[in-house]
């Protein structure tokens, strides 16, 4: 598979492995605001309005903010929360933001980078008024609320939902842009994989792979098998013209 694209993404390195040069991805990103393409204003499932908060933090606190994202990648869906610490150190502004594809990689974040106090807040059991990732309610950075979602997601197979309305696109995600109303949620497609860390899910050739075989599928459908004529058959199973009656011998002279 060859890549033609006006950006550089983090699987572009395995194109050095070798190429099919019958199979072009062009990789132009395209974005549309998820009610516009799916023409309906209801989302295709309930997506979590995280907080929006930008203010600053202190070091070992909890996360200034979070971002909710799906990223499809040649017909696999994967949720992920985005973790953004904005905080000042010695007068200079500085940014960590952690990508985390599951409930044990946020632990692991608010464990590694977060103090006591922090961590016993973020474990604190929070009254649910109903399902928290539902789009009219706002999640905060709590374990039980983020441990809701992923359970929801799995048991409601949302995964599969998502997949069916967007099985022809190899690379593609919905993000949150507040700011537009009625517009908030895009989707975009043939999108940089490398914003997301997705390399913590597949490597450079896996993803490679993946979407050369995603593509391969839609540009080279399955043909029907052709049906040997039965001269052919005769040929394929070792037999020739003479196979069933004698060789013809010579005329004995009367």
């Amino acid at each position: 598979m060859r890549i033609r694209s006006d950006f550089h993404d983090y699987y572009d390195c395995a194109q050095s492995h070798g190429q099919d040069q019958t199979l072009v991805y062009v990789r132009k990103k395209i974005d549309f605001p998820l009610t516009t393409e799916l023409k309906t204003k209801k989302p295709p499932i309930p997506l979590p309005h995280l907080s929006d908060h930008r203010g600053f933090t202190r070091a070992g606190e909890l996360p200034s903010y979070a971002k909710f994202y799906i990223v499809g990648l040649a017909g696999k869906i994967y949720p992920v929360f985005e973790l953004v610490w904005d905080y000042a150190d010695y007068m200079a502004l500085k940014k960590r933001n952690i990508f985390c594809y599951s409930l044990a990689e946020i632990d692991k974040a608010i464990t590694n980078y977060c103090n006591k106090k922090a961590q016993d807040e973020y474990n604190a059991v929070v009254f649910k008024k109903s399902k928290r990732y539902v789009h009219r309610y706002a999640m905060s950075v709590k374990r039980a609320e983020f441990e809701d979602f992923f359970t929801n997601w799995d048991l409601e197979n949302q995964a599969i939902k998502v997949q069916v309305l967007f099985k022809q696109y190899p690379v593609w995600n919905i993000e949150a842009r507040y700011g537009v109303p009625g517009e908030e949620w895009y989707v975009c497609y043939n999108c940089a994989l490398k914003a997301f860390k997705f390399f913590k899910i597949k490597d450079p050739v896996a993803a490679y792979q993946e979407i050369a075989m995603f593509l391969g599928g839609l540009a080279v459908p399955q043909k029907p098998i052709p049906v040997p004529s039965d001269r052919d058959m005769v040929s394929i199973k070792g037999f020739d013209k003479f196979s069933f009656r004698k060789d013809p011998g010579k005329k004995k002279s009367k």
